[in-house]
């Protein structure tokens, strides 16, 4: 039998792997058993209830390693090694947020680090001495007692995933990575080791991958989203069905409102309380209601949401909270296949979504939705916490040029544009369908499958 490890540290990793066809598909070959590896037996407890547990399906506590000496060292290097309008961005962001005198030293030190040495001889040279002189032993108790086949790891960027990889190479385990993001190879950091083969979501990570991270196109596997496959084969609520879940009338037209979270924005209440007043003077027109869906990540402070009783909102996914600090975006959080589901009705009953820029924009545009991005701030002096540049990042520019999503720099500008597409829904049609096309690349709704092969052949 084939021995497949796959980590599941976050709920990101769940939602792309454990709960599409790619887990589905690699349980289909009765010669497989998958070993899920976890960050915590409490998330190993959550899992089991939900996927089961036999001598198919096993579960492994993964150690926390601490970082420190010279994997803290290379940890810190692969932000230092990445080199994109985003990166200098997040790095202005930092040195406009922070305070003291030290905060300039770290922006110039590391701009003058970046300038220097992220460039792809150094990158592989960087990469080799990470291998060789970083050591670590945590997982080896795992590769000795199971002799794995194959290591998919569905998140590469994170740590914990690096040092898995690692042993694998040590103990000659064939392994496959997956770039469950489409913007963290431009926004986040250079891989600290490369695995056999890569799995991303589309042409254009697949192009930021060869000219980042000095990979070759070959060992480079696009597969599609795979959480998107249930948006390709939607079987929705009826619509009465939905709007009595949160009180709202069926004749009315919805706008969804997606906060940009607190780990961001201190105004998101602020951009609640315009536009649920801008609705009751009727400035979106007649017969329009707002609800508004939290991010499963953000932890809602409860006293805001007393002063609105009649807030009509959305609130999905479970939240870990013993290791969420209050105001803190964390990684803890999952989404059931059921509250998969419930997101599919809510896009799918949604009129018109206002966000800020965000992914739910592709989500949206998928079920051809109109999209506005709201590119103003209600409190202008935190201006730098928020990134309303993103529209001048390196992914986020990919679909504003599609033509998909509209901007708007202002209350005003909200007001008309969103009067413009409850009034006329196809327009700029053409334009998320050039988005869906570019960033999803299948829509065939088996995504996950094709994954799941891949993985199974390259065992």
């Amino acid at each position: 039998m084939k021995t497949i490890f796959v980590t599941s540290f976050e709920g990101v990793e769940t939602k792309n792997v454990l709960r599409s066809s790619i887990f589905s598909t690699i349980l289909e070959n009765q010669d497989t058993r998958v070993v899920i590896f976890t960050k915590d037996s409490e998330r190993a407890a959550y899992h089991k209830k939900e996927f089961g547990e036999s001598e198919r399906i096993l579960y492994e506590v993964a150690p926390q390693i601490p970082i420190r000496g010279l994997d803290r060292f290379f940890q810190w290097l692969k932000f230092a090694l990445l080199s994109t309008k985003t990166t200098d961005l997040r790095r202005l962001v930092r040195l406009k947020s922070q305070k003291g005198i030290w905060r300039y030293f770290r922006y110039w030190f590391g701009l003058l680090v970046n300038r220097l040495f992220a460039h792809k001889y150094f990158l592989r040279l960087a990469r080799r001495l990470d291998y060789y002189l970083v050591t670590n032993h945590a997982y080896d108790g795992f590769f000795e007692s199971y002799k794995p086949d194959l290591v998919f790891l569905a998140n590469i960027f994170f740590e914990p995933e690096v040092h898995f990889l690692r042993t694998a190479k040590r103990y000659g385990v064939k392994n496959v990575a997956f770039i469950n993001s489409w913007d963290k190879v431009t926004a986040r950091c250079i891989l600290r080791l490369l695995p056999d083969k890569l799995v991303v979501f589309n042409d254009i990570v697949k192009d930021e991958v060869v000219h980042y991270n000095d990979v070759r196109a070959e060992d480079i596997f696009v597969g599609g989203i795979p959480q998107y496959d249930i948006y390709f084969r939607p079987e929705v609520l009826a619509r009465e069905t939905f709007c009595r879940r949160f009180g709202l009338d069926p004749k009315k037209k919805i706008i969804l409102y997606a906060p940009h979270g607190s780990s961001y924005s201190d105004s998101d209440w602020d951009m609640i309380d315009l536009l649920c007043s801008l609705n009751k003077e009727g400035s979106f027109g007649q017969d329009v209601e707002i609800l508004v869906r939290f991010h499963p990540y953000d932890v809602i402070d409860e006293a805001e949401l007393k002063k609105r009783p009649d807030l009509k909102y959305d609130y999905s996914g479970v939240r870990f909270s013993s290791r969420i600090a209050y105001y803190q975006r964390g990684d803890d959080w999952d989404m059931d296949t059921s509250e998969l589901q419930h997101l599919c009705d809510v896009l799918f009953h949604t009129s018109l979504l206002v966000c800020y820029a965000s992914s739910l924009s592709i989500d949206a545009a998928i079920f051809d939705r109109p999209v506005l991005n709201i590119n103003f701030e209600l409190k202008p002096e935190s201006l730098f916490r928020y990134f309303r540049q993103y529209s001048q990042i390196a992914h986020y520019k990919k679909v504003l040029d599609t033509g998909g999503v509209r901007l708007v720099a202002s209350s005003e500008e909200l007001v008309s544009a969103a009067r413009r597409y409850l009034e006329n829904p196809s327009l700029d049609s053409l334009g998320r369908k050039r988005l869906v096309q570019e960033q999803c690349k299948f829509t065939d709704g088996k995504s996950g499958e094709r994954i799941g092969n891949y993985i199974l052949q390259f065992v």
